[in-house]
């Protein structure tokens, strides 16, 4: 998922396709550093958990995707994997699993000690917008990995649709506070983030990993 392959095709149509893909990883990135912000700002402000645990996943996303975005363009120049690349992909990857501690134990400390965040309308906007940007910028990523027949960038631009998963928790959790009036809706969602937030990380880290490993056997071989 947080691999890229190398060009395979010279074609010009190929490296229309490869520019369209930097280009999607740089919105996309330009997109995950506003919610960050937004969502960093609004927290503090309403003292939301949620929001917290949405800023950092966006923050550490945004990150990733100019990781991303850095190494496909090296690989479109050149053919070759810039391995200096890997260990910022494994930050990026402890960079979520931290993220999802973080949104776990400020759930759970706001549904501990019964803390009332407050409840705003921008927080709900915020996640309304996520809810329809999200799934439009992971679609056309698809379809711009379906032209170059990639699995590899595939499976990128589903990581990047998989984010809309929790645009959505922020939304119902954002209805559930100010709709309902239940306080406990907005630690609620941040706990209900921390495992996709942790499993993100997680699987960077494994697939970097096990990339290294095979190109290490490779290069010996």
């Amino acid at each position: 998922m947080s691999r890229v392959p190398p060009v395979l095709d010279a074609q010009d149509e190929s490296g229309h396709w490869l520019r369209q893909f930097l280009l999607l990883f740089l919105v996309a990135g330009a997109v995950e550093w506003l919610q960050a912000a937004s969502g960093l700002l609004l927290w503090r402000v309403a003292g939301s958990s949620v929001l917290l645990a949405f800023g950092l996943d966006s923050l550490v996303g945004g990150a990733r995707e100019l990781v991303m975005a850095c190494r496909l363009r090296t690989w479109s120049r050149t053919g070759a994997d810039p391995g200096r690349m890997g260990p910022w992909i494994q930050f990026a990857g402890i960079g979520y699993v931290l993220a999802g501690v973080t949104a776990f134990l400020a759930g759970g400390w706001t549904l501990w000690q019964g803390t009332h965040p407050q409840a705003t309308l921008l927080g709900a906007a915020l996640a309304s917008i996520s809810v329809l940007l999200i799934p439009i910028v992971g679609s056309y990523m698809k379809a711009v990995a379906v032209e170059l027949r990639s699995p590899a960038l595939r499976a990128a631009s589903v990581f990047t649709f998989g984010n809309s998963y929790l645009s959505m928790v922020l939304l119902i959790s954002m209805l559930v506070r100010i709709g309902m009036g239940r306080w406990w809706g907005d630690p609620l969602g941040s706990i209900v983030m921390a495992p996709f937030i942790i499993q993100k990380g997680i699987q960077m880290l494994i697939e970097e990993r096990s990339g290294d490993v095979a190109e290490r056997d490779e290069a010996e071989a």
